[in-house]
């Protein structure tokens, strides 16, 4: 899919199951109601439970060095998440992996994700479903509020659209630590964007580099 057809795709997911800014439990909500079980994990330490469907499995290998990841069999339907990640990780490795699902990733192997065109729709979606445009959230808030006249509506998108400026700049600014660049780079990376993927010159990005304004976000894992 080209990004037109990602972000009606992505449309047409908020209007199915959303309504209003998209949270972690709506999330496990949706993937509930899809009929997939969310399994938390942790590289370290696992009930026996968990480690068990690992084991028979074979899935250690995508736990030791996943977030998160999705497995889809004629018996299984599950969403591995990892149980240490904060909420807002957890949201978007989640809507993520919705991507995935939602864009009809399941035809491949039983793991969804190791083809790269593929994670770059599921990076797209999650993106537009968590940052739906100005327009969207409005009509969103019209439909629920019918009430509300013609000008409160415009008003609002004046307001929205200034919000999403605001939150854009302030993610634009935080320092999570888990960025990553090349030696040649001048932008830095989720770590599994493909631009630094299986590459051997990559570093984690130090605060003070990203403070200082010289590397730029990925277009394509942090648009």
């Amino acid at each position: 899919m080209d990004k037109h057809e990602i972000k009606k795709t992505a449309t047409r997911f908020r209007s199915q199951y959303i309504k209003g800014q998209l949270t972690l439990d709506d999330i496990k909500e949706v993937l509930r109601d899809q009929g997939y079980t969310i399994v938390e994990f942790n590289h370290i330490f696992n009930d026996e439970d968990v480690a068990t469907i690992i084991d028979e499995l074979h899935l250690s290998s995508m736990t030791d060095k996943s977030k998160g990841f999705t497995y889809v069999d004629r018996n299984h339907r599950l969403v591995f998440l990892h149980e240490d990640l904060s909420k807002e990780e957890k949201l978007l490795v989640l809507a993520h992996e919705e991507g995935h699902i939602f864009c009809g990733h399941l035809h491949h192997s039983p793991i969804i994700g190791v083809d790269v065109e593929e994670e770059y729709e599921a990076n797209e979606f999650a993106h537009y479903i968590l940052n739906p445009p100005a327009a969207s959230k409005a009509g969103e808030l019209i439909k629920r509020n019918k009430w509300i006249t013609i000008t409160v509506a415009i008003a609002l998108v004046f307001c929205l659209v200034g919000g999403i400026g605001w939150s854009h700049v302030a993610k634009e600014r935080t320092y999570y630590g888990e960025y990553y660049v090349t030696s040649s780079g001048n932008r830095y990376h989720e770590k599994d964007c493909i631009f630094v993927k299986n590459k051997t010159d990559v570093r984690r990005l130090t605060e003070e580099e990203f403070e200082s304004g010289e590397y730029e976000a990925c277009q394509v894992c942090l648009p």
